[in-house]
């Protein structure tokens, strides 16, 4: 039998081959996007999530625009449309707190399938001292959210994270997403019209903050006011 000293030696070793296994986990789970291309300035990357046969989708690429305008891109619900890849509209369900709501988004698709909504609670993270602005969604449900025959699709993850760049001038961006429209769509289907979604997304963005009516939405200016000092 083992000695008491010999056991406590034995567990030392075993917990730390865990947190080093749990170290690599999290390395390897942050680092497995795979570069697909690269287009217009713009680099796409792509990876597997498990249990889903859906891949997930990253653009990271230069807007030429302070981050504040881009902020107010992003978070303004009524100019969503505009940009957004097929959107019909958007809205924000209700506010949870200062730096958190939930969000409802209605896609259009071609008349032999029907349009998908997808509802998300997002958090919006300031960062002054490194300036920066990110948007973190994920998976929720509502009861103040619409009633519609539309299917309710999923993103399961996605986020867009902006970094100030040259004094204010510019502004790095980095979008990601993982969405499943769910329903009787083919898998292979979906990965095929979503990897445009990068390209569609930066293109679409750059177009639009150089409107020249952009501004902050009102009910998010209390959040977004630092960024002015961006």
């Amino acid at each position: 039998m083992a000695s008491a000293s010999s056991r406590t030696r034995q567990a030392g070793v075993l917990l730390c081959l865990c947190l080093a296994l749990g170290t690599i986990g999290r390395t390897a789970a942050a680092d497995d996007w795979t570069l697909v291309g690269n287009e217009h300035g713009i680099e796409i990357y792509r990876r597997d999530v498990p249990g889903s046969s859906v891949v997930a989708l990253k653009g990271k690429g230069i807007i030429d625009a302070p981050l504040w305008k881009v902020a107010s891109v992003l978070l303004d619900t009524k100019r969503a449309p505009e940009w957004g890849d097929s959107l019909k509209e958007s809205r924000v369900v209700r506010r949870l707190s200062l730096n958190s709501y939930v969000e409802y988004n209605h896609i259009g698709l071609p008349l032999i399938l029907k349009d998908r909504d997808f509802l998300s609670e997002v958090r919006i993270d300031v960062d002054a001292i490194q300036r920066r602005f990110a948007l973190v969604y994920r998976l929720t449900d509502d009861p103040q959210a619409p009633n519609t025959h539309n299917v309710r699709g999923q993103i399961t993850s996605g986020a867009f994270d902006a970094q100030s760049l040259d004094g204010g001038q510019r502004t790095e961006l980095t979008a990601e997403i993982h969405c499943d429209p769910r329903g009787a769509i083919p898998a292979w289907v979906v990965n095929l019209f979503q990897k445009s979604w990068p390209r569609n997304t930066f293109e679409r963005l750059r177009k639009q903050v150089v409107k020249s009516d952009i501004a902050m939405p009102a009910e998010f200016k209390d959040v977004l006011a630092p960024t002015l000092e961006f």
